[in-house]
């Protein structure tokens, strides 16, 4: 395909994803000249993988150089990326650019990666971090001296868990731990490694727990507070905190909330939740469904999205992840004046633990709180109790009847 009949048929696929005239010549339009250029140097009009290459090393060694800025280097990679995928697939769908990863791998233990994942079913979150990790323990082995699974021993095995020691806390070092058994178990099913690592790799790990702070009632009035309910985004992100302080939804739950998830007549949320998969049916109180209501009636842009929440500018489609959920609360925390500091639990998800302590505090079961936040284990909504410093205090006795007699507890 020629490159200078591509970039026209990309600028219409930007108008198709609901960007302006102003928009595509402002922002996208110089950066596809800059690959036609890049093309014209190198004397070809015919699109081609690998000058694309060489484009994007082009750019990051300009970076690099302090010759362009970080944003123009991020636009010009994104841009390239979609040029890309224009041509592979006729089409182009507004993402976020993949960073990839630091643990670069050779070709058989790459290949060797994808084998292993094509016969996982992971969560997509999940998955991730056995990608992040099964690849992190294979480039260990690479600057351990090996090139594929001939020689590998347990020393190699109890090396890397060595390694991860000293820069992962507990909770992670299990996780990798728990990814790593699953890949060695793979390899010995499919008969490309016969070294038994069962009992090294199924050794206790203790994980710390931390009982995190929530959120007071004061703290979400005052960020509330802090909401131009006057305009679009203003009313988009408040009915998306008040559903929070509500329902105790987790960000990529609202994030993925659906037109047709709400039953307004039988005044019910239905979803499946993305980390238990498992069907969740809350209540439609009146607070969240006027919240909700206002949005979608006055400031949802005009979309064919199913989805409730939207970018507030074109493409008019879903907001990315749980993370700009977290983003636009922590916008309205520091507007709000409340200091925040390193894991101090004080994010987004310290609304649903709010919403769990404060369910403990008016003494509902444990079983109806794990329901309701919808826990694929019980157990996880006993942290809540932790929250209840008001019942707590009744569970302490005093001294009376067993006082200490010449330095000696009775018996």
């Amino acid at each position: 395909m020629d490159v200078n009949q591509m970039i026209p048929q990309i600028m219409d696929a930007l108008r198709n994803l609901g960007l302006t005239e102003r928009d595509i010549w402002k922002n996208h339009h110089d950066l596809y000249l800059s690959i036609r250029k890049f093309y014209r140097i190198h004397g070809v009009t015919q699109y081609s993988p690998e000058i694309m290459a060489e484009y994007t090393c082009m750019i990051e060694k300009k970076f690099k150089d302090g010759n362009i800025t970080r944003n123009r280097y991020r636009t010009l990679l994104k841009a390239a990326d979609r040029m890309s995928e224009f041509y592979t697939t006729g089409k182009l769908q507004w993402a976020c650019r993949f960073r990839g990863s630091k643990f670069k791998l050779n070709e058989y233990f790459e290949e060797l990666l994808e084998l292993f994942l094509s016969t996982t079913s992971y969560h997509a979150n999940t998955k991730g971090d056995v990608t992040w990790a099964v690849r992190k323990y294979l480039a260990f082995l690479e600057t351990m001296g090996h090139s594929n699974l001939a020689n590998i021993s347990i020393t190699d095995v109890q090396a890397f868990l060595i390694y991860c020691s000293r820069h992962l806390k507990g909770g992670s070092l299990s996780n990798v731990r728990g990814y790593l058994k699953s890949f060695h178990s793979y390899l010995q099913k499919t008969g490309q490694l016969l070294l038994d690592c069962e009992k090294i790799l199924s050794q206790p790990i203790v994980r710390e727990t931390k009982i995190f702070p929530y959120i007071t009632c004061d703290e979400i009035s005052n960020i509330l507070n802090q909401i131009d309910r006057t305009t679009n985004i203003g009313k988009r992100d408040f009915a998306i905190i008040t559903l929070a302080m509500y329902t105790g939804l987790c960000a990529v739950d609202i994030v993925n909330l659906k037109l047709g998830d709400i039953d307004w007549k039988t005044g019910e949320i239905h979803i499946i939740q993305q980390k238990t998969q498992k069907t969740l049916t809350l209540p439609l109180t009146h607070d969240v469904g006027d919240a909700i209501k206002d949005y979608i009636i006055c400031s949802r842009p005009n979309s064919k999205s199913e989805y409730v929440f939207l970018r507030t500018n074109a493409p008019y489609q879903k907001l990315s992840n749980g993370v700009s959920i977290a983003n636009i609360f922590n916008d309205y925390q520091r507007k709000a004046g409340i200091v925040r500091k390193p894991f101090d639990g004080k994010g987004f998800h310290s609304i649903r633990r709010a919403v769990g302590r404060n369910m403990a505090v008016a003494e509902i079961p444990v079983t109806t709180i794990s329901q309701v936040l919808g826990h694929g284990n019980i157990e996880s909504a006993k942290q809540y109790i932790s929250l209840d410093s008001i019942h707590l205090k009744e569970c302490a006795l005093d001294f009376h009847g067993i006082e200490v007699g010449n330095g000696v507890l009775p018996e």
